[in-house]
């Protein structure tokens, strides 16, 4: 389904699911479009966000609590600004506690400043923010002169004519009869609770997820007339959409299966498990008084809370006094500031793939030399990696052989004698690297690099060239196998052979296709890797054999006991992310 069909369905069924358009919603929505046409407002506002993370091994639980201030102003429908105040103070302390070293400590001293300010306008189809925003970013920023940074593409905002035919009450009348005919015959069960001006809306993770399925299935019954009237809206309001794209929306309903998504739900509520959200929202003459909590739990590892108060007062007079000190930038430049180009460097050592599980401690290409993070790769193959905050050295150790290097050095010592390096140590976001080739030459190890189109590949080997050759050539194959056994399960052979021509080409293609011919002649071997595959996405599940002849016997389980298999499940995968998490975290 393309991103831009399913997103409008998802955007569609998630009005839907939290109020509809019921007559307590229909009353929200007029009180909020009075605010809306307010000339100016002020707003302030306290929240407080608190975080909660378990290590699923350990059972080690770090705690974090950082307050959020926010004042802003807003003049008519198209100028507003915020500025956020967030004070880390009590965060870096919890963090520190679980900290393992005092270089971690002061790499977070460094990195995280106690209290950041988040100041931000809009200003029509612009958005300036201030640098101190990226604070805890890239540094990409720190050449920027400017106090603020501007994007000011028109994808930023809707077009004058949306624009305008948003705001307008005929769109507020289509809406209503979108609202209409996808939740007819529909029982609203999540809806505004009104007592005068006070409209009131509390909702658990399940009950949001049961009515999100039956909104989704109401609609459906109903896609021809929703499908047409939400069509009607995006004419109305000039958005671009293909022929194409109006053809395969008003098709989805052909793709669309209630059990699937029944079934996924399943899962989805037991990670959310305890997940809620609250909101109340007084209306006064000339004041709008929110009260908002949300709790969101993932599985057992993650808790987060927010609770706060925003109150946003009639202010005909207030005015915004927008930064001159600006730097503009099209969207593309923005984006290429806060995602920089990264290169991929795969490492393999005598053949073998080497896995970096912490994803701050890849390979990197730092002035034209491959670096490793000392102690996520050295300890790999055997070496001890200590550091020495005091003096800015590594020292990497290897049965007799001893290197240290001291950061930022050109000079370093191999077992006693001072060598010139080409490539000093440095430290990247608190993690040592050092120079590959250097560093393994003076073990032994000879290093091999191969710009491959742009994704380099570095060899770390001690065996001989040919020796090497041959054992990537037998990797080579052997994952060759695996993937046509894996396609032969699922794929008939002409199937097969199409895919692998569409999308490969020369040698590539001759050796897949070469490997596909030894398995149609040896139903041994291809029942050998189709084996090999099988065992090794048990293994990335985590699921044993007994759980394998479990599933088998589901047509024969209870609810109860399938509803625990779930759980259990997704358990599993909570906790793998949830070591993630922990890690990142820390």
């Amino acid at each position: 389904m393309k991103k831009k069909i399913l997103t409008i369905f998802l955007v569609l069924i998630a009005a839907i699911t939290l109020g509809a358009c019921s007559a307590n919603t229909t009353a929200y929505l007029d009180a909020s479009q009075k605010v809306a046409n307010w000339k100016g407002s002020k707003v302030t506002g306290q929240l407080e966000y608190n975080v909660e993370v378990k290590n699923p091994e350990t059972q080690e639980i770090v705690k974090m609590k950082f307050p959020v201030s926010l004042t802003g102003e807003q003049v008519g429908k198209d100028k507003a600004h915020v500025l956020m105040n967030l004070d880390f103070t009590n965060l870096k302390k919890e963090i520190a506690k679980v900290s393992k070293s005092q270089e971690e400590i002061a790499g977070l001293n460094k990195d995280v400043p106690d209290k950041i300010k988040m100041d931000l306008y809009v200003k029509g189809n612009e958005v300036i923010m201030s640098k101190d925003i990226f604070a805890l970013g890239s540094g990409s920023f720190k050449d920027i002169k400017e106090d603020y940074i501007s994007i000011a593409d028109e994808e930023n905002g809707l077009s004058p004519k949306a624009a305008q035919y948003f705001n307008s009450e005929e769109f507020k009348t289509d809406l209503i009869k979108l609202m209409d005919l996808a939740t007819k015959d529909l029982k609203q069960e999540i809806d505004f609770k009104v007592e005068g001006n006070t409209y009131t809306l509390n909702a658990n993770s399940d009950a949001i997820i049961d009515q999100f399925i039956k909104s989704a299935d109401g609609v459906m019954k109903n896609w021809d007339a929703v499908s047409t009237s939400a069509l009607a809206i995006v004419d109305k309001a000039g958005l671009p959409m293909t022929e194409e794209e109006r053809k395969d929306f008003k098709e989805l309903n052909k793709e669309y299966k209630s059990e699937d998504l029944k079934e996924a739900a399943k899962g989805v509520k037991e990670m959310i498990k305890g997940s809620n959200i609250s909101q109340k929202t007084t209306f006064e003459e000339n004041k709008v008084i929110q009260d908002l909590a949300m709790q969101f739990n993932f599985a057992e590892f993650v808790k987060v809370s927010v609770k706060g108060k925003v109150n946003t007062v009639k202010d005909e007079n207030v005015k915004i006094n927008f930064p001159t000190s600006v730097k503009k930038l099209t969207t593309e430049e923005y984006m290429k500031l806060i995602m920089p180009n990264v290169t991929l460097v795969t490492v393999r050592v005598n053949g073998e793939d080497i896995t970096f599980e912490d994803p701050e401690a890849l390979p990197k290409i730092i002035n034209d030399r491959t670096m490793l993070a000392a102690r996520a790769f050295y300890e790999k193959i055997g070496a001890k990696v200590d550091w020495n905050g005091k003096d800015r050295t590594v020292t990497v150790t290897k049965d007799k052989d001893k290197i240290v290097l001291k950061i930022d050095s050109n000079k370093a010592l191999v077992n006693g004698k001072e060598v010139a390096l080409d490539s000093p140590a440095v430290i990247v976001k608190n993690k040592t690297y050092i120079p590959v080739r250097f560093v393994s030459e003076a073990f032994g190890y000879k290093v091999k690099y191969d710009k491959n189109d742009g994704m380099p590949i570095v060899d770390i080997f001690n065996m001989t060239e040919k020796e090497l050759e041959a054992k990537l050539a037998e990797i080579e194959k052997e994952d060759n196998y695996k993937m046509i056994a894996s396609m032969k399960t699922d794929l008939k052979d002409e199937e097969v052979v199409k895919t692998l021509k569409e999308l490969y080409e020369g040698k590539e293609l001759e050796k897949l296709l070469a490997a596909k011919a030894d398995l149609d002649k040896n139903p041994e071997l291809l029942k050998k890797y189709q084996e090999e595959n099988k065992k090794e996405m048990e293994a990335f599940l985590k699921e044993d054999k007994e759980e394998v002849k479990e599933e088998k016997a589901d047509k024969k389980e209870t609810k109860e006991v399938k509803e625990e298999k779930v759980a259990e499940k997704t358990e599993k995968s909570a906790e793998k992310a949830a070591k993630v998490l922990f890690s990142v975290v820390k």
